[in-house]
């Protein structure tokens, strides 16, 4: 039996009506003990459960300031992407000269 449980119980050496109402009153005492440890447990889950939310509600908000970060670096890098664009659409940077059309055989002199 738990402590609470064996505060309520208490034996006695009686016989007829009187241990009717004893084992009354223990089985009294073992409802209010079962009750008390009811209510204990709800509070150790209701705080559990707080507890989880509050963590949840924690990530929840830090994902969302990842997800503002890499929104942020995404526009900046298509606004690069269109400069680098807009550049080699010019000309580029550097221009290479294309190379002549093969006409058949060549001689290392022409080289």
């Amino acid at each position: 039996m738990s402590k609470e449980v064996a505060e309520y119980v208490k034996p006695m050496d009686t016989s007829g009506r009187a241990r009717k109402a004893s084992r009354s009153r223990d089985m009294l005492g073992l409802t209010d003990g079962l009750q008390s440890m009811n209510e204990q447990l709800r509070d150790y889950v209701l705080e559990s459960l707080d507890s989880v939310e509050n963590k949840l509600i924690d990530r929840g908000d830090n994902l969302e300031a990842m997800m503002t970060t890499l929104k942020e670096e995404s526009a900046e890098l298509k606004g690069e992407l269109t400069i680098y664009k807009a550049v080699s659409g010019n000309g580029g940077l550097a221009v290479t000269p294309k190379p002549k059309e093969f006409k058949g055989i060549g001689s290392a002199r022409d080289v």
